[in-house]
């Protein structure tokens, strides 16, 4: 099996409760001997859902099929992952506490969030690397300046030059706590918060509905975010290389509300989220809305997803290099030319002396890997 059909073996696992008759096709791959266990693991380790396939194929009565010590390994990376994500809502209601006693109210965002709210059936599901908080408009600076004094460093200042385009201050840590929490200012990039502002996902901000007493973003407002955060944010719209953690979220998202509504009027972004909403429903093979399979958006972006698929992890990652120089250093200095935001992107680091070690640095870990 190649890493094309991998991967779409593991969707068909991803998705084994919205096409239980998936089961049978995958009780034949299990038999067949013909499953690299080893490409197995490795996508989706890649891809951040080791845990998710673990537990859909436990639910569905399939770990029996599985090789013994791949068995053992895989509840193991659950086990890990149940603790540790734990020990993230104790920190996250550490934080909501904190912040509401300094009366600056916040919203947790992405995958605390949706642990918060209850999507996923086990806490271990979902792979959390750190705590999104958007906080009130205007607190993003006293908040972090609360965590400071409770501990919490970063590996790298702050620039108060660059406020205007700052999504999120730097990433503050404690040592004695598991996962790292971005303070945000706008929950997306300049670029894309004229029509995701921080006051509107306040004004419509929901009680968590499996944790009392934390606000999380609304359904409708997940969604969005998904979106701009995979496609547009993390370039997936250029690179058509689409993570499968972020198309399950969506898929369990869709469960509770229909995205195809919701993109079909969010206006500026809606060509570029059909191709998105199209992929999700190819990967896990399910039958689209008749709205979105009429329209001609995304034909190309599905076949450069066919296109990523077939590369090998070394050619992916110069893939990448190639398309993030092409942003940075040709896309953003035009952007400068009439995009107030993007001139003091630039030149708020330009201007910082410690800006330039830090960036360099960046650039010799990418070339490494790559």
């Amino acid at each position: 099996m190649d890493k094309t059909g991998m991967y779409y073996f593991l969707a068909s696992i991803l998705s084994l409760d919205f096409k239980p008759e998936n089961r049978g096709k995958l009780m034949e791959g299990f038999l067949s001997g013909k499953i690299n266990w080893n490409g197995f693991v490795k996508l989706g380790s890649d891809n951040l859902v080791l845990p998710a396939l673990y537990l859909n194929l436990h639910k569905h009565n399939l770990t029996a099929y599985l090789p013994d010590d791949l068995n053992e390994y895989l509840l193991g990376v659950l086990d890990l992952n149940r603790e540790r994500n734990q020990k993230v809502l104790k920190q996250a209601l550490f934080a909501r506490d904190t912040f509401r006693a300094a009366d600056i109210e916040c919203v947790f965002m992405k995958g605390t969030a949706n642990m918060l709210d209850g999507l996923y059936g086990d806490i271990g599901e979902r792979m959390v690397y750190d705590l999104d908080i958007l906080a009130e408009e205007g607190k993003m600076l006293q908040a972090a300046e609360i965590l400071h004094k409770h501990g919490f460093v970063t590996q790298k200042g702050f620039n108060p030059r660059a406020m205007e385009s700052t999504m999120h201050y730097p990433i503050l840590l404690r040592s004695d706590m598991v996962a790292g929490i971005e303070v945000h200012r706008m929950a997306v990039q300049y670029l894309y918060q004229k029509n995701f502002t921080t006051s509107q996902i306040h004004k419509h901000k929901v009680e968590a509905s499996s944790e009392d007493g934390f606000w999380v973003m609304n359904l409708r407002d997940r969604i969005i975010h998904n979106f701009l955060h995979a496609q547009l944010m993390h370039s997936g719209h250029y690179h058509a290389d689409v993570s499968l953690r972020d198309l399950y979220d969506l898929l369990l998202l869709s469960r509770k509300e229909d995205a195809f509504e919701i993109f079909r009027d969010y206006g500026h972004y809606q060509r570029k989220s059909y191709p998105y909403l199209k992929l999700m429903h190819k990967v896990f093979d399910l039958e689209m809305p008749s709205g979105l399979a009429k329209n001609n958006y995304g034909w190309f972006f599905l076949k450069r997803q066919q296109y990523t698929l077939k590369m090998s992890s070394t050619k992916l990652r110069r893939y990448h290099l190639v398309i993030m120089f092409f942003q940075k250093y040709i896309v953003l200095p035009m952007r400068v030319l009439w995009n107030q935001k993007a001139r003091n992107y630039v030149f708020s680091r330009l201007t910082d002396r410690s800006w330039y070690k830090q960036h360099f640095e960046a650039i010799k870990r990418l070339l490494s890997k790559g």
